[in-house]
């Protein structure tokens, strides 16, 4: 039910087993609860729509949901009444799905169960990023999500939340600032030891091979495996293999390809279920029994596999068809491979959501068309592959398809065609492989084969030593009850002595030990009532800043006045973002730096809700891992706001800007290697009016920032073109006085 190149951290059979079994046992309590949730889930994510499984989710989500409600444990009802509803979804209803997403939305608002709200708007924003794309909408969703966590002090549920929307940048083809976002994820888990750093180490590999940087994909790949292992998190190794694999066949490495390709395989039929990748691994070794002059075998070998897991997905027919049309076509049956491989561009057609296998079809066709002489055929199939979404294809599949158009353009005499796409594949290919990168793909193999035989030395060298050790001890028994009889005695006497001795040190030291904790635990008391005291500090000053901004939210309720309103409501965001720091520094265990990823991002959303443009205006967020001494965060903090609100009143006026057609503003705070810092909040709207100059203005927000700027040490820019650019340079090592 997921799209075919995404995974999610599910269980496997085997626990599946086991929660069956616990069920049969466990009590009406919260343990129930989350096994009924767990089975639920499990039925519900499988691939495919068969309505068996649905109704076996729904079974155990309704025990959930009506055991959660006679407990009273309102988030787990809530969670329940999701995933009831993404049943119903993923059985076709989706007319009053998305509206009765909103009612439990509201209703979760009304009871104050902010977890429930951010489980539902998660589940919403996965279910529309695979059935039915609107980006906005998905992103908007996952960024409450995050902040709701935030809110809750739930680092790895918020941190989550990041890498949804990482992911979801990744299916856009926004592939370099996917990868910004899970770079930071991963700095993030680090930070707080997170140990299931595999999925992540997973999607950054995907990355790197998409890019055509095999080094990198090959480095997180290997990682990803190692992570998994270490942890026995192996619930998704099957698509674990099969991503490793394709970053060797993609680096030319075909026999560690079809290694790997081998154990995502057997990892899938473990499992015993249809899905795409199974089909798609399955294919690859197919190819391979042909390339080994075995194509009656390789058929045999996927028509064999299909009835054992028969398919139940349009896009695992489209796999299916797309791999006996390989079959076909090395049997010289050209007939049978034309059909599949129409059949296969026809239920991938049919899907409607692009993605990386599914474009690979029309290459297939060019690639069959160009091998039959059919010039003219193949050169419109592989400019459709080349042209349909070119961002979300890998560096090595554009070279493939400028190879073969190459060939396409010399044999109908398109001579100059035919240049240019050899030497876009020559680039293309140049840059994938050197003897540079040769080297380093060959050294990270190497290194990691030295740690898996390393690791197979210790478990062996720690077999025989506890069997010699075995040994050893039976001899060493033997010796020691001759001699202890002789010893004994004398080992009495010289005992009975030193306890004489030993029992006079020992209280000597007891009372030492007793004046050192007594200081001890002084010292303690001392230090956490200083900090008890800083951290009161702060909560009392965001008190009294939350006082200012009701105050002003009561004088707003007897202005009339448009123009008094607005500098009423900016007075409040620039006090809100003043409170922000000290409530971040009330609530961290730093006291004296703010995170300035998580602050810009609470920033931003509540400017958002303050000006009720989150449909209309979509935010960018390229944020460093920064921790900046509070009292540079202060400025900067309001220069950002400052800043943030220019661009959301006057930068996208209505209607040339709606939620049909968005305006962006990009936030992007990054660090370069002499430590300098730049902050660059720039929008693309309707810029800057003619003869506006802004060193001349009086506005009170652009004075603040030019005022701010200075004070910090900061050169401020300010950028005209498409939209306004406010660009700043700073040192995050500034002392403000």
């Amino acid at each position: 039910m997921c799209s075919p190149h995404a995974y999610s951290q599910n269980i496997s059979r085997q626990q599946v087993n086991n929660l069956l079994a616990a069920l049969k046992t466990s009590r009406s309590d919260p343990k129930k609860i989350s096994i009924l949730l767990e089975l639920g889930k499990f039925h519900l994510y499988k691939p495919g729509e068969a309505r068996v499984d649905l109704d076996s989710s729904r079974m155990y989500l309704r025990q959930a949901e009506k055991l959660s409600g006679s407990l009273r444990l309102v988030t787990r009802q809530h969670e329940a009444e999701t995933l009831l509803l993404v049943a119903d979804l993923e059985g076709g209803d989706t007319a009053t799905g998305q509206s009765r997403f909103a009612d439990l939305i509201s209703n979760c608002q009304q009871a104050g169960d902010k977890e429930g709200e951010a489980i539902a708007r998660f589940r919403l924003g996965i279910w529309l990023r695979n059935f039915a794309p609107d980006s906005t909408t998905v992103l908007t969703n996952f960024r409450q999500v995050a902040s709701i966590y935030q809110s809750l002090d739930k680092p790895v549920e918020e941190i989550n939340t990041l890498k949804e929307i990482a992911i979801t940048h990744l299916y856009e083809g926004q592939i370099l600032l996917a990868e910004a976002e899970l770079l930071n994820v991963l700095h993030r888990f680090k930070a707080i030891h997170y140990p299931n750093l595999h999925y992540t180490y997973d999607l950054l590999s995907t990355i790197g091979r998409l890019k055509g940087d095999l080094n990198e994909a090959l480095r997180y790949g290997l990682l990803c495996i190692e992570s998994m292992n270490r942890t026995h998190d192996t619930a998704s190794a099957a698509a674990f293999y099969g991503d490793l694999a394709q970053i060797y066949e993609v680096a030319g490495n075909h026999p560690k390809a079809i290694e790997w390709y081998g154990k995502s395989l057997a990892a899938w039929r473990q499992e015993g279920l249809p899905n795409f990748a199974l089909y798609n691994a399955a294919g690859i070794l197919a190819k391979d029994l042909i390339a080994q002059q075995k194509p009656e075998e390789a058929l045999r070998f996927f028509q064999n596999l299909v009835k054992e897991i028969p398919t139940n997905t349009i896009i695992q027919k489209g796999c299916v068809a797309q791999n006996l049309a390989h079959c076909y076509a090395a049997l010289k049956n050209d007939r049978l491979a034309e059909r599949y491989y129409k059949e296969a561009l026809y239920w991938y057609e049919k899907n409607k959501l692009d993605f990386e296998g599914s474009l690979q079809i029309r290459q297939d066709l060019g690639s069959f068309y160009v091998k039959q002489k059919r010039y003219k055929e193949a050169g419109f199939y592989l400019k459709k592959a080349l042209t349909i979404l070119p961002e979300k294809k890998a560096l090595s599949t554009l070279r493939d398809i400028h190879f073969m158009l190459f060939k396409v353009d010399s044999a109908q005499g398109n001579y100059l065609s035919a240049i240019n796409h050899f030497d876009l594949y020559k680039t293309f290919n140049d840059s994938l492989f050197n003897e540079s990168r040769s080297k380093q793909l060959t050294q990270l193999q190497f290194q990691y084969d030295i740690r898996a035989k390393e690791q197979n030395i210790v478990l062996l060298t720690k077999q025989s030593e506890l069997q010699q050790s075995a040994l050893e001890r039976a001899e060493t028994t033997r010796n020691a009850m001759l001699m202890g009889a002789v010893l004994l005695v004398v080992l009495l006497g010289v005992s009975y002595n030193r306890y004489r001795l030993k029992q006079r040190s020992n209280q000597l030291l007891e009372v030492k030990q007793l004046e050192i904790n007594q200081k001890n635990e002084s010292l303690q008391q001392v230090l956490t009532e200083k900090e008890w005291m800083l951290k009161e500090i702060h909560h009392r000053v965001k008190n009294n800043l939350q006082i200012i901004t009701s105050l002003l939210n009561a004088q707003a309720d007897y202005l009339h006045d448009a123009t008094a309103l607005a500098a009423i409501r900016e007075s409040q965001n620039r006090v809100q973002a003043m409170a922000l720091i000290h409530q971040k520094l009330y609530q961290s265990e730093q006291l004296s730096t703010v995170d300035m990823a998580e602050y810009i991002n609470e920033v931003v959303n509540y400017l958002l809700e303050s000006f009720n443009c989150q449909l209309s205006i979509r935010t960018v967020l390229n944020v460093a891992p920064l921790q900046i001494d509070v009292n540079l965060a202060t400025p900067l903090g309001l220069i950002i706001n400052e800043a943030f609100t220019n661009a959301l009143k006057y930068a996208f006026p209505q209607p040339l800007y709606s939620a049909e057609n968005p305006g962006v503003v990009h936030i992007n705070l990054m660090v370069d290697d002499a430590q300098n810092c730049q902050l660059l909040i720039q929008d693309n709207g309707v810029g800057l009016p003619a003869g506006f100059d802004p060193n001349k203005t009086s506005t009170l927000g652009l004075t603040m920032i030019q005022g701010l700027s200075r004070q910090i040490g900061g050169k401020l820019h300010i950028e005209r073109g498409s939209g306004v650019g406010i660009r700043l340079d700073f040192s995050p090592t500034k002392k403000i006085e």
